[in-house]
């Protein structure tokens, strides 16, 4: 078999605070007088407010600008070993530059200073690792709306102005590129359908080069919500990619226009078995999109919280769902291409991933 480490491919469906290392939230909450919540990786879920506890446990840690940095750094370092050549995590700014429920500390004073520190420290940890970092700005769809359109406001003039470009430090790209590449929802769908958040989303979205990457199709909020929830993140959001989608297999008529548009699902497998949306890996509906023609990319999602890797979830297609390695190739290569990566980084990923599939797998050392 082929190494699924050496696959080049892009992680774009990962939460920066629920990537956090668990080592690295015990030395937080240890240093910072926190209770540290139970570690639920490989625990299965009845509901998706039962895990949130450890993700806010990891965004309470992040209490200096060091912090926030190491994050960062460590997220593109666990990237490149998992064989990440991008990632877009997901980042708020807002939830540091406001005081927090419960903690008294402010990083810093508006979203501006907050998404100016990240980019500097995604541009260092870029360097440092060769993993190219393109944010998504995130949008909470339990907030207020008008946290929503405060968030579109400010991602929308940082693109404008050009202050969210950084220094690559990838091998593939020489020069400057986007650091904010993608504005998205996620957060419980229950109660919160995308439509409410169409103007935000336009807000965003016009006159810049940003991907619309909405959360939808996840956990049906109704018998039947779930496909309606991925309708409408196409109609009313514009969504370029799902984040997740996986739901849109309970409509044939919804599975066969995500293959016609070609919009692409961001699908996290594990982190579907341990909410409990399937109830095994051989029930998993990701093969049967692949062959409908979906493109779908696989992401971790929070693998703090899960505790599976993106290699993990390439593992885990081979080994319990049969993915052939073409199939696994086909999803790598639909990463780059679904990406906010700049275009020679996509063709040198694209080229790559073909350069791994041709090889024998003696030539890969097995």
């Amino acid at each position: 078999m082929r190494d699924l480490q050496a696959l080049p491919k892009a992680h774009l469906h990962i939460h920066l605070e629920g990537a956090m290392r668990p080592a690295t939230l015990d030395e937080l909450c240890a240093r910072y007088g926190i209770a540290r919540p139970d570690d639920t990786r490989g625990m299965r879920f009845d509901n998706f407010g039962g895990f949130v506890k450890t993700f806010w446990a990891a965004s309470d840690c992040i209490r200096t600008h060091d912090d926030l940095a190491r994050l960062i750094l460590e997220v593109a370092e666990d990237a490149a070993s998992h064989g990440a050549w991008w990632i877009e995590p997901a980042f708020d700014a807002e939830r540091y530059s406001t005081h927090r429920e419960g903690s008294p500390y402010q990083l810093f004073h508006t979203q501006e200073e907050g998404w100016h520190f990240a980019l500097q420290a995604a541009e260092a940890a870029e360097r440092a690792t060769g993993v190219g970092i393109g944010f998504m700005s995130a949008v909470d769809r339990i907030l207020p709306l008008e946290r929503a359109m405060s968030r579109a406001v400010v991602t929308a003039e940082l693109v404008k102005s050009n202050a969210h470009m950084i220094r690559s430090g990838m091998a593939s790209l020489t020069g400057s590129h986007a650091g904010i590449v993608a504005f998205g929802l996620h957060g419980n769908e229950e109660g919160y359908p995308p439509e409410p958040f169409a103007e935000a989303f336009n807000w965003a979205l016009d006159g810049t080069d940003l991907l619309s990457t909405p959360h939808a199709g996840e956990i049906a909020p109704f018998p039947g919500g779930g496909p309606a929830s991925v309708r409408h993140a196409i109609d009313h959001l514009g969504a370029h990619r799902i984040l997740h989608g996986v739901l849109a297999i309970e409509e044939p008529r919804l599975v066969e226009r995500l293959a016609r548009e070609q919009i692409c699902l961001d699908v996290c497998p594990s982190s579907n078995l341990l909410l409990n949306v399937f109830p095994s890996a051989e029930a998993h509906p990701l093969p049967q999109l692949l062959a409908a023609g979906v493109p779908c990319d696989l992401g971790s999602d929070d693998p703090l919280l899960f505790g599976p890797s993106l290699l993990d979830e390439f593992v885990l297609c081979r080994e319990q769902m049969g993915l052939s390695d073409h199939q696994l190739a086909t999803m790598a290569k639909t990463s780059f291409t679904y990406s906010g990566a700049p275009q020679p980084v996509k063709e040198a990923g694209l080229a790559a991933v073909d350069a791994w599939l041709a090889a024998s797998t003696s030539e890969q050392g097995y």
